[in-house]
């Protein structure tokens, strides 16, 4: 009975990987209109004093440049590297570092490698020199708390 539960979980697997695969594939692309909307609440949102609002952003935009990598959404580096440079929270901008690298801007590259040498805080000094040293090889994960959580262990052995 085990053997059949088990043949036919991984039948189960084997069949749910093509269909995650296509469905992530079949993104619609979006609107001019679409792209405005996207734009202005982005860069609302980006301004918000709520810390959820902001990371959730933050979040949405790893996501959208996954989804739609051929889409222009360097409408975000100036804000990200603005959070970067100047949140007073080290964690927000270890994930303005994280979303300027997935953004994938020469621009955001730029700064990055600058906070990993100047910043005040050597945790986001850390986690900023482990971007620029993965820059280009897709090596990181687009859910932000696992990132986080590699990037701490990932910089524990440095």
């Amino acid at each position: 009975m085990k053997k059949t539960l088990t043949a036919a979980a991984l039948a189960l697997a084997l069949l749910a990987i093509p269909l995650t695969a296509t469905f992530a594939q079949d993104a619609r692309p979006l609107t001019e209109r679409q792209m405005q909307l996207i734009e202005k609440n982005v860069l609302a949102n980006l301004e918000s004093s709520s810390m959820e609002v902001r990371a959730g952003t933050m979040q949405t935009l790893i996501e959208l440049k996954k989804s739609y990598p051929s889409y222009d959404v360097n409408f975000a580096v100036l804000p990200m590297m603005e959070t970067l440079k100047h949140d007073d929270k080290p964690a927000f901008r270890i994930l303005a570092a994280l979303t300027l690298y997935h953004l994938d801007s020469d621009l955001g590259r730029f700064a990055v490698e600058r906070r990993a040498q100047y910043d005040d805080s050597p945790r986001v000094a850390r986690h900023c020199a482990a971007l620029v040293r993965n820059w280009g090889r897709n090596a990181y994960s687009t859910d932000l708390l696992a990132e986080i959580s590699r990037l701490a262990e990932v910089t524990r052995v440095f």
